[in-house]
């Protein structure tokens, strides 16, 4: 006898997705599927808060990791809390991973400060000296971020610029008004 592999109506969607070439709307989602398309639609907007599909324009959805049937689990206990990046060639997958990472490693630390004060506190601690260590290690990764943004976006570069002389004279102003 064959096994037969019943897949839930949101695998369902995600694997239609994943397979489809061009972005698809809860209509054509639905009949090809053969469901209603308003729990279709229900369905996707789900999906789209969780992340796990992207939108492209008005109702259509696409899945948010183009590679056929691949989905991303990631457990709690697996997760590192001081937190390293994942070794994944595929950018927008890493870039899931790392939300789902980021998710769980907040979440971990909500209920750590909740359940023992204290050692949420060596946590915080131990993470502050290693940024410390970081920076004193890569003294210049500010100055490549900056020109390396400034290229990109020269227009919102003026513009925190003179937002930050703005707040320097402000504070020195107020500073000068206390003497």
């Amino acid at each position: 006898m064959k096994e037969i592999k019943t897949m839930n109506t949101r695998e369902e969607i995600i694997s239609l997705l994943s397979k489809s070439k061009k972005p698809l709307g809860p209509k054509i989602i639905a009949l090809e599927l053969k469901k209603n398309s308003v729990n279709i639609r229900k369905i996707l907007s789900n999906l789209y808060k969780e992340g796990k599909i992207a939108r492209v324009g008005y109702g259509e959805y696409i899945s948010s990791v183009n590679v056929k049937s691949k989905s991303v689990n990631v457990k709690s206990k697996s997760v590192n809390v001081l937190g390293e990046s994942v070794n994944v060639e595929d950018p927008e997958a890493k870039k899931l991973i790392n939300k789902e990472i980021r998710k769980y490693r907040k979440a971990y630390l909500q209920k750590l400060k909740a359940s023992d004060p204290e050692a949420y506190e060596k946590m915080k601690k131990a993470r502050c000296e290693y940024y410390k260590r970081w920076r004193a290690k890569n003294k210049d990764y500010n100055k490549k971020w900056l020109k390396e943004y400034h290229k990109k976006h020269p227009e919102k570069f003026r513009e925190y610029q003179k937002r930050y002389w703005y707040r320097r004279v402000m504070l020195s102003d107020q500073k000068e008004d206390k003497k």
